[in-house]
């Protein structure tokens, strides 16, 4: 009898997109996370860290989408959710269809600039998570524009 084992799609590396962000003076952290409160990516956290910070930006932005929904009307998508504490900040923004981008930054942070290298790296985000279309050439005849037989 064979023991069923679960499988796991492999994490992209997603270096290349947190890197810029944490050259920014005073940022501590980077994520990259999904709406249902998991990471695709992090940037040196102790993975039970990374796994409870992925759950909690979920809610959060779960409570900001709701927030804009309901004040809003459902015109206004979410565009950002911020978080101050006396320690610092939470950025939290859209990147690909389902997932987020979120910085964690000291209280001494140009929040301009973190913003600025946020919204440059969710493009280059979109582009690695945009898989490429899938070509099945099963059942094709080789002779014709490549349609189904």
């Amino acid at each position: 009898m064979n023991a069923r084992v679960p499988v796991t799609k492999p994490k992209a590396d997603l270096s290349f997109v947190l890197a810029p962000i944490l050259e920014v003076p005073d940022v501590q952290h980077a994520m990259v996370i999904t709406a249902d409160g998991f990471f695709e990516a992090h940037s040196g956290l102790e993975e039970q860290t990374a796994e409870k910070l992925s759950a909690v930006l979920a809610s959060l932005l779960a409570s900001g989408r709701g927030t804009s929904q309901t004040y809003f009307g459902g015109r206004a998508p979410l565009r950002q959710v911020m978080v101050e504490t006396h320690d610092g900040y939470v950025f939290v923004i859209p990147a690909a269809e389902g997932t987020y981008l979120a910085v964690f930054t000291g209280a001494n942070v140009a929040m301009d600039n973190v913003c600025y290298e946020m919204q440059k790296q969710v493009q280059t985000l979109g582009k690695a998570l945009v898989s490429p279309a899938r070509t099945d050439l099963k059942g094709t005849d080789p002779g014709t524009d490549g349609s189904p037989a």
